[in-house]
């Protein structure tokens, strides 16, 4: 499977999203199958002292591609679609996502697009630790953690930067020790 990262306008993915769709279809036809997801993590947000789920894009202004196609020869014809900035190039100017960024868009392809909150155990003083869900095979680092509003702060490499970004997590209680007595 091939993965590459589309560079568009900041909040135009959906759209953007769209126009692959029509233009991939032209291109290579229907029978190739070719998957665009715009990376969103599901939050835990407070309205009015409620808390409600929210999607927020993981990477603002970017989408992932998988394809068994390669998709390196439509790079030029991408660029010139309106709101696009074309395919995220690696230093020798491949288009096709490695190491690091690979597993990366592998484990956002594992997880449908959206990262939901995972499940987590946090006791002062010692290292959080996920007991469930997309961030137990997470490979960044998770460098703080905000129990109020049920996020990690992680770091991950993506290309060739590290990136900071909050993700949602759920805490549980372990070993009958409820949450509030951590």
């Amino acid at each position: 499977m091939n993965y590459y990262f589309i560079a568009c306008r900041t909040g135009g993915e959906e759209r953007m999203r769209s126009h692959l769709y029509k233009f991939f279809g032209r291109e290579l036809g229907e029978e190739w199958m070719v998957e665009i997801f715009i990376p969103m993590r599901r939050m835990i947000d407070r309205r009015k002292g409620k808390k409600i789920m929210t999607d927020h894009p993981i990477l603002p202004g970017y989408l992932l591609i998988s394809s068994e196609e390669d998709l390196s020869p439509l790079g030029t014809e991408v660029h010139r679609l309106p709101g696009c900035y074309g395919f995220l190039k690696n230093l020798d100017k491949t288009i096709e996502l490695r190491g690091p960024d690979y597993a990366y868009a592998s484990w956002i392809m594992h997880n449908k697009g959206t990262i939901k909150p995972s499940k987590a155990v946090f006791k002062k003083g010692e290292p959080i630790k996920i007991i469930e869900g997309p961030m137990k095979d997470f490979l960044g680092t998770i460098t703080a953690v905000d129990y109020r509003h049920s996020r990690v702060m992680v770091e991950f490499q993506f290309a060739e930067v590290i990136r900071r970004v909050s993700m949602p997590v759920e805490f549980v209680a372990s070993d009958g020790v409820g949450i509030g007595e951590y």
